[in-house]
């Protein structure tokens, strides 16, 4: 645990006052958490919007009424958005199997708390 604060009253020995529990230290690993939170929000953002345009690609489909051209390009946008949602994941994957395998296990990216 860190030393946040050291008080040494006179004639005593030192007091020592820790930081709030859950506190962000900085330091070393400081870094590594903004990368890893980074990837975070990138993969959440890159999951919402494939699943955006499915639903986009989905209205579309609903609104060809028959429409050979507005079918195939509704088609395309629910191709396009299940492709993307697949290398999201695939992405997702071979991150946490690079960090396992190279490093062990000890880097933990994608762990919500």
């Amino acid at each position: 645990m860190k030393l946040a604060l050291q008080i040494e009253l006179p004639g005593g020995s030192p007091i020592q006052i820790q930081g709030a529990g859950g506190m962000p230290q900085g330091g070393i690993n400081s870094l590594g958490n903004i990368v890893g939170v980074g990837l975070d929000l990138l993969v959440l953002v890159a999951i919402f919007l494939c699943l955006l345009y499915l639903i986009w690609g989905g209205f579309n489909w609903m609104m060809s009424e028959g429409d050979k051209q507005k079918l195939n390009k509704a088609r395309q946008k629910i191709v396009y958005a299940i492709i993307g949602l697949v290398v999201v994941f695939l992405s997702f994957l071979i991150i946490n199997v690079f960090y396992w395998f190279f490093l062990g296990g000890a880097a933990k990216p994608f762990v919500y708390h």
